[in-house]
């Protein structure tokens, strides 16, 4: 289970990395990713709790992006840069790893049926792979209430040689509620538990 769960948070950090998305200057993200400063998610992953923070802001190039942080047992283990342009949102940075070309995780505006490719290096490995928008009314039940989402799936992708799948579940105002990992033959489930956002306007 131990192995299982590092698999998990390591693809994680390959794709997503702190499972939460910036926010522009301009809000491009259509209400998808209200971020503030010191805004929390908690994430439960099999019996291990992952928490997830914004923590502030940095540019790279001519993009304005906003860190996040993940954390594990109170301790930091990744840190990644994130930034929202018109066409969608683009994960730019991992620790000191920037992608090339950043890699993008949702399609902006949303519209069930588009698709994108992908093809970056975050370091030395290669992340290959086609994303779809499957649904954009999905039905799911989070936090013991029932809401409507947005269902990205990038299925078979190539991480470093490895086959994975990934889904992503987005909800206006709360950012990513749930991601499914399926790596060769082991399928995890992180499902957003807690969240806390700074009183005041998002924007």
């Amino acid at each position: 289970m131990l192995r299982l769960t590092r698999l998990v948070i390591g693809s994680a950090a390959v794709f997503l990395g702190g499972v939460l998305l910036a926010q522009a200057p301009k809000d491009y993200s259509d209400g998808y990713f209200p971020l503030k400063p010191k805004t929390k998610w908690t994430y439960k992953v099999q019996d291990q709790n992952i928490e997830v923070v914004v923590a502030g802001t940095e540019k790279v190039g001519t993009d304005e992006c906003t860190k996040v942080d993940t954390l594990v047992n109170g301790k930091v283990v990744a840190s990644e840069l994130y930034t929202v342009r018109v066409d969608g949102v683009y994960r730019v940075k991992v620790k000191d790893d920037k992608i090339d070309p950043p890699v993008k995780v949702l399609q902006l505006p949303v519209k069930k049926g588009d698709s994108w490719d992908v093809k970056s290096k975050v370091g030395t490995q290669q992340v290959s792979g086609t994303f779809k928008l499957k649904d954009d009314k999905a039905k799911l039940k989070i936090m013991d209430k029932d809401v409507e989402a947005v269902h990205v799936e990038g299925a078979e992708l190539d991480v470093a040689g490895t086959k994975t799948t990934v889904q992503m579940w987005f909800v206006k105002d709360k950012g990513i509620v749930k991601l499914s990992y399926k790596i060769q033959e082991a399928v995890s489930d992180l499902e957003l538990t807690k969240f806390d956002a700074p009183a005041g306007p998002t924007n």
